[in-house]
């Protein structure tokens, strides 16, 4: 990393205190699992179809997210874009090891359906007609609605310049 770079806001930062959680999928979709790692890159985990859960081993200041598969959309845990996990076991960090419990319970963290108001629908409905991002200021709407759709996920390059 160049010293006068500046790191993601989103991504891990310590592994200090443990966490153990299942990811449920509880959508009829595949989702990707997706750890954000030190230095704020995405690093699947893996893909889950209905029902099926993940047990993962992290730690409370590492960040996850949920993508389907097909169409990229993010996915919501707990009424949230981004999951941060909790600490196993509260008070793990003045605590003996000799005084732990002697079982891990595993925290389920369900994954569900995100919740899109009309016009957010129908931004991803004209996103996905656009052959390109740019193409969006080609659009016969306001300015800011040409911007956000230029700047909404997934990216969308020209075909022709790639």
């Amino acid at each position: 990393m160049e010293p006068n770079q500046e790191l993601p806001f989103l991504r891990s930062i310590s592994n200090v205190h443990s966490s153990f959680v299942r990811f449920v999928n509880t959508t009829r979709r595949s989702v990707g699992v997706y750890w954000i790692d030190y230095q704020g890159h995405a690093v699947q985990y893996g893909i889950l179809s209905y029902r099926d859960y993940l047990d993962v081993n992290t730690f409370v200041t590492h960040p996850w997210i949920f993508v389907d598969e097909e169409t990229q959309d993010r996915f919501r845990v707990n009424c949230s874009d981004v999951f941060f996990p909790e600490a196993w076991f509260p008070r793990d960090v003045a605590i003996r090891p000799d005084d732990l419990p002697p079982r891990v319970e595993r925290t389920c963290v369900y994954i569900t359906l995100p919740i899109y108001s009309l016009r957010e629908l129908c931004l991803r409905v004209v996103k996905r007609k656009l052959r390109s991002d740019w193409h969006a200021f080609l659009l016969d709407i306001p300015r800011s609605l040409q911007y956000e759709l230029a700047s909404m996920f997934p990216k969308k390059t020209d075909p022709v310049e790639s």
